[in-house]
């Protein structure tokens, strides 16, 4: 008999243990640059912190999947503060553990804002996983997701600071002028400021301070709370401005009571220039011919709408054959409308060009606040005709001989439609003639009229027959006292072969016969 014993042994089995971390996270929020004052519209920097709060830990992922707070969004409120907020709610994203940030959030503390500090409600939403399951056999870890909403805070400080604010801004100047330029300013916080300066700028060409700068400062030392403080500029405005309101920035920087020294947020104003003060030119006349002095003459009216004082009209000329003896003419006051005339006398050189010239004039004037200003550019234009002829100069005799003393005769006549004076005339020669007496002169010469003039010219021995000239230079004055150079006029002269002495003495002595044969013959034929 066999006897069989089975025995059966338990084997154990192995069975994962399920796992789990848990945990959630722990956001807050801060601002380190939370400092205003009122009156300021600025950015607050906001940044989310996330400490993570976990109660089992694992591996981790898991661990990051728990702390983590996904699509995380915030919302900065005003809650019952006076301070505006003025940005919505903000997607951060995802959280982990750490910091995020900075998230721009735009508040306007009001002017009326008490110094203080204010809490900010902060609405943040997220989700995240408060468990992860693992080690269950199962294809993967196993987890769900759960939203939460939490009100935050965030404090912010309205400091006890100076304030500031443009009370009024005025100004007299005008399109194209210099003119003073008040700013009156008040201290509306709850401290003074100490060493306080004002800068004023503008942000437009067309308006400038000063000698032309962009900006320009001014300055107030202590300005108490309250205290109006009233800032004098000199602007101008350009000859292209309009007549309409141009912007102006202004900031104050000051020490506060702890000795640091701070700046104000800007400050805006605007500032409008009056009307333009203008001028034109009118009953243009001129006599201006090349080569000699002349006039222009006119008058200039008044055409702005107020009165101007210690008027000048200013005459610069651009070209330097053209140019004013003065290049002023006083005008005097000069109400709304008035006019008053004005007279250059004006040098043209002999070799200026015959064509229309344009002037550069403008009127130097006080304004009634005693500035000097400067009109625009008043451009005319005036003719310059050619150059005159004046005299018609015709010699008379001008043939002379070798080794001879001559007297030259010539004829002039006045061609212009103007009497000439002081009528002087010079003969300039050159070998092989010379002359004793260079000079001529006549007091009078009316239009049309003709006159002789005598000069002694020398023919040296050493001269050959030929076709030569002299010149006749003239100077006169014209009816209104001015000498003008008339010309230099070339006068033609023929040199001959003068005739011997022999010949001469034969000829004498041939007639002096055939008066004696004469003589006698007549003597004889009476005596019969």
């Amino acid at each position: 008999m066999v006897l069989l014993l089975v025995v059966v042994a338990a084997v154990p089995v192995p069975i994962t243990a399920i796992e789990n971390v848990t945990g959630s996270p722990d956001v807050s929020v801060q601002s380190p640059d939370n400092e205003f004052v009122p009156g300021q519209e600025a950015s607050l920097p906001v940044y989310v912190s996330n400490e993570g709060s976990l109660q089992s830990s694992g591996p981790a992922e898991y661990v990051a999947r728990v702390t983590t707070a996904r699509a995380l969004t915030l919302q900065v409120r005003s809650g019952d503060t006076p301070i505006e907020v003025n940005t919505a709610r903000y997607p951060v994203g995802n959280v982990p553990e750490g910091t995020a940030g900075p998230i721009p959030v735009s508040i306007t503390v009001p002017e009326d804002t008490p110094p203080g500090t204010y809490r900010l409600p902060v609405r943040v939403r997220y989700s995240y996983a408060p468990k992860v399951e693992y080690g269950s056999g199962t294809d993967g870890p196993e987890y769900r997701y759960v939203d939460l909403a939490r009100t935050l805070s965030l404090s912010v400080v309205v400091e006890d600071r100076p304030q500031f604010q443009v009370v009024n801004v005025s100004s007299t100047a005008r399109v194209g002028s210099y003119g003073p330029l008040s700013m009156t300013v008040r201290n509306t916080g709850t401290e003074a400021a100490r060493d306080a300066t004002l800068q004023l700028r503008s942000p437009d060409d067309e308006v400038t301070f000063g000698t032309g700068a962009a900006k320009s400062e001014a300055y107030s030392g202590v300005w108490g709370p309250g205290e109006n403080r009233t800032f004098q500029f000199r602007a101008r405005f350009a000859t292209d401005a309009q007549q309409r309101e141009y912007p102006l920035r202004a900031s104050v920087s000051y020490t506060d009571p702890d000795g640091i020294q701070r700046t104000s947020p800007p400050l805006t104003a605007g500032v409008t220039p009056r009307e333009e003060v203008t001028f034109a030119v009118e009953n243009l006349t001129s006599t201006l011919y090349v080569g000699e002095p002349g006039t222009i003459s006119g008058s200039v009216r008044n055409t702005g709408p107020v009165p101007v004082d210690n008027a000048v009209l200013v005459y610069r000329s651009s070209n330097p054959n053209v140019v004013p003896v003065d290049s002023e003419s006083a005008l005097g006051r000069l109400e709304p409308g008035e006019r008053s005339d004005f007279r250059f006398e004006v040098d043209v050189a002999a070799d200026a060009t015959a064509t229309d010239r344009q002037l550069n004039l403008s009127v130097r004037y006080r304004d009634a606040q005693n500035n000097r200003q400067v009109s625009d550019e008043l451009e005319p234009t005036v003719p310059v005709l050619p150059e005159r002829d004046w005299l018609a100069v015709t010699p008379q005799n001008a043939t002379f001989g070798i080794d001879t003393d001559n007297r030259l005769t010539v004829r002039v006549r006045n061609t212009e439609h103007m009497t000439l004076s002081d009528v002087r005339a010079r003969l300039e020669t050159e070998p092989p003639f010379s002359s004793e007496a260079r000079t001529a002169y006549v007091q009078r010469l009316d239009p049309g009229d003709t006159e002789t003039l005598a000069f002694a010219v020398t023919v040296s021995e050493d001269a050959v027959p030929t076709r030569s000239s002299v010149s006749v230079n003239v100077t006169a004055e014209r009816p209104d006292g001015k000498e003008i150079v008339l010309d230099s006029y070339v006068v033609p002269v023929t040199v001959v072969e003068e005739t011997s002495a022999s010949d001469t003495t034969l000829l004498a002595a041939g007639v002096l016969i055939v008066v004696l044969i004469l003589g006698v013959g007549w003597w004889w034929l009476n005596r019969r």
